[in-house]
């Protein structure tokens, strides 16, 4: 599977006769497009549908992988990275942010809430792909739950078994237990990975079993994983589409979270 680096994509942005609409902005864009970025493209999903609309705003979104985010930063700290473009063709103006994430549908979740389809959700393709219903009703919560979910710490583990930990609370359960998510790839040969949802009764005992993850997780209860599947949050009216719509990567199948 090849990859590109996202600096490919500013051609089909078409970004020359817009300016960054803020400093924030001018920030992303440097370090998106940077000739070093470590930044590479795993999936999009174009504003071609508004193209034919006079006016309208272009919104792009865009699923990375950063593969320096282990290295360069701190042990264990998230690959998946989310980006979102907002174009104004009225002003030539273009409002871009972009934030990490440790498991792709809670990049997901971010993009939805910004405008992007959940009808049409960002799949990187030639990854792993999920060894069970349990691991598909999880992820399809989680790229639907919105808001909710308070991120308080993840780690990743960049090589075999590779897996990632999620320590979270529900915003709308506070106070609550504290919510664990549980990535897991055996290796590289492994066609399939799995993602477990666990509770704990506090952030404290939630953190003492990521000492040991071949433990038993907890598992969370029934009616809690369905209170997880509410509506998606809606973008604001001045975000809104205005109509729905390894820095040397290689060939080998990639571990997908």
């Amino acid at each position: 599977m090849y990859i590109a680096s996202f600096h490919d994509a500013r051609d089909e942005l078409d970004l020359d006769e817009y300016n960054a609409a803020d400093d924030a902005t001018a920030r992303t864009l440097n370090q998106l497009f940077d000739f070093e970025s470590s930044l590479w493209m795993i999936a999009k999903q174009w504003a071609s549908d508004t193209l034919h609309r006079p006016g309208a705003r272009l919104h792009d979104y865009f699923l990375l992988l950063d593969a320096y985010a282990g290295h360069a930063e701190r042990p264990g700290a998230p690959q998946i990275v989310a980006a979102h473009f907002d174009r104004d063709p009225a002003t030539h103006t273009v409002r871009a942010t972009m934030t990490s994430h440790a498991l792709i549908p809670l990049a997901q979740n971010w993009l939805v809430g910004r405008g992007a389809d959940l009808t049409k959700v960002l799949e990187p393709e030639g990854w792993s792909d999920a060894l069970d219903a349990e691991t598909e009703q999880l992820e399809d919560a989680l790229r639907g739950s919105g808001e909710r979910l308070e991120i308080h710490d993840t780690f990743s583990r960049h090589e075999p078994p590779y897996e990632t930990w999620v320590i979270a609370t529900d915003t709308q359960r506070a106070p609550g237990p504290a919510e664990v998510l549980f990535w897991r790839l055996p290796d590289d040969k492994s066609p399939a990975y799995t993602l477990r949802h666990g509770q704990f009764d506090s952030l404290d005992s939630a953190y003492e079993w990521t000492r040991d993850t071949s433990a038993p997780l907890p598992v969370a209860a029934r009616a809690q994983a369905a209170r997880l599947r509410v509506a998606p949050l809606r973008p604001s009216p001045a975000e809104a589409p205005a109509a729905p719509s390894a820095t040397d990567p290689s060939t080998r199948r990639r571990p997908g979270r």
